[in-house]
């Protein structure tokens, strides 16, 4: 579909939210603009024998007459396609890719065309539709005891022993396996370790092959050699094993019993709690599980206001946006040293479909409701988010202008938050300590 402006201007929609402009600069324009900068460099070049100012044009044109025209034409580009963009509410997704339809002279117009996305023209849902999850927890005294029976663990000591491995020992291996009588990424490993009938999350595959290494080493000694099978899940991501049989050989290496700290003043004084007794240490863990809980709760509460607010805005997305995000995405997963296979490439995809859009989302609601982030705005937001860290921030911020962005955006993201909270309906739906923390 073509769109004529003027005589000088056609705007094109090509597939999607691509637009080609291609405008018409007039002879006399391009003349007007390389005879501006003629005069800038007339001012400022310097040659033998003539002062500053003062040489001729056509000595300054047999040195810098290339230079002159390509500052012209970037210059006529530039201030022409703003104005089309302005006077069409239109806003460039994408870098603009310039192709030249005719070379500018005093002789001939100047045609050049510019490819690029929009950003695409919407409205936001009304928020006080959307329906947002939000946790209510009450902790009791068996959440605080189990808190601390968990900090307990993780101070126990370790000891070397010659008994039977139970429930609570942590164990050390080395292991081998096999699938058709060949190794495998991941097939064998020395000093693996772990805690006996430890709870594990992760995928099934993960859950399913530590179970077999429990039940492989309940009640064997140390030096025990061992074999078992397992069956690879059909849906496991290495196609070249997946639905196989594995073979396992497995060493113990050693067997430790633990010991778990007793709680008292000694045992406080590793918190930094100088005189604390039981009641003092219990408000303390109080405290500290309050906020652990608070920080889970606003998560959940964000992620579904996210999930709402993609799922109730229906709009195109301008590709070079989701491309730029999987980018992101790709280059921070590998740089956490992960495999990206078929499957992943596909989850990271969704994720990069829906971070694009979820920016344009907050774009347009910041342009809505006029939000314009201060100085002042991040020193608060800072000052109670990380109190702690206030001074090193500060100084960060003023060195890093990369890292002062992020942190306009983090307050940013965060007023519209707090915009949504007021204008949804938050369901409240009661969970326990445990549930939302693990």
């Amino acid at each position: 579909m073509q769109v004529n402006m003027d005589n000088s201007t056609k705007i094109n929609k090509l597939e999607g939210l691509e637009r080609a402009i291609t405008i018409t600069v007039p002879k006399q324009g391009y003349k007007s603009t390389f005879n501006k900068f003629l005069v800038e460099y007339r001012s400022k070049a310097k040659f033998d024998g003539f002062r500053s100012g003062k040489a001729p044009d056509k000595l300054i044109l047999s040195k810098y007459k290339n230079q002159i025209h390509k500052e012209s034409v970037n210059d006529l580009v530039e201030t022409h396609l703003q104005k089309v963009l302005s006077e069409n509410n239109l806003q460039t997704a994408s870098p603009p890719q310039l192709s030249i339809d005719s070379e500018p002279s005093f002789e001939n117009d100047f045609i050049f065309t510019v490819k690029f996305e929009v950003i695409p023209a919407f409205e936001i849902e009304d928020l006080s539709n959307m329906s947002i999850e939000d946790f209510e927890v009450e902790i009791d005294e068996n959440d605080i005891d189990e808190v601390i029976k968990n900090i307990q663990k993780q101070h126990t000591k370790w000891e070397k022993t010659k008994e039977k491995a139970v429930a609570g020992d942590k164990i050390v291996i080395d292991y081998e396996a096999l699938v058709d009588n060949k190794e495998f990424d991941g097939s064998k490993q020395k000093d693996f370790t772990f805690v006996l009938d430890d709870s594990i999350k992760g995928d099934v595959a993960t859950v399913e092959l530590y179970q077999k290494f429990f039940k492989a080493v309940a009640n064997e000694t140390s030096a025990s050699k061992i074999k078992f099978t397992y069956d690879i899940p059909n849906d496991f991501p290495d196609k070249n094993i997946s639905g196989k049989k594995a073979e396992y050989n497995v060493f113990i290496k050693a067997i430790y019993k633990g010991i778990m700290p007793k709680l008292n003043k000694e045992f406080y004084k590793k918190f930094g709690l100088d005189d604390c007794d039981d009641k003092k240490f219990r408000e303390n863990i109080l405290d500290h599980m309050r906020h652990e809980l608070e920080g889970k709760i606003s998560s959940h509460r964000n992620a579904s206001i996210n999930q709402a607010l993609v799922d109730t805005n229906t709009f195109e997305i301008p590709k070079y946006l989701i491309e730029s995000e999987k980018q992101s995405i790709m280059t921070q997963y590998k740089g956490m040293m992960k495999n990206i296979d078929d499957v992943t490439k596909t989850e990271l995809n969704k994720v990069a479909i829906k971070r694009a859009k979820l920016n344009l989302i907050f774009m347009k609601i910041a342009e809505t409701l006029k939000i314009n982030i201060t100085e002042q705005d991040i020193y608060n937001f800072i000052s109670k988010r990380y109190p702690s860290e206030l001074t090193t921030i500060i100084e960060k911020m003023k060195k890093d202008q990369k890292y002062l962005n992020q942190l306009k955006n983090q307050v940013l993201e965060n007023d519209i938050m707090e915009h949504i909270k007021k204008k949804c309906k938050l369901n409240k739906v009661k969970k326990s300590f445990s549930e939302v923390m693990n």
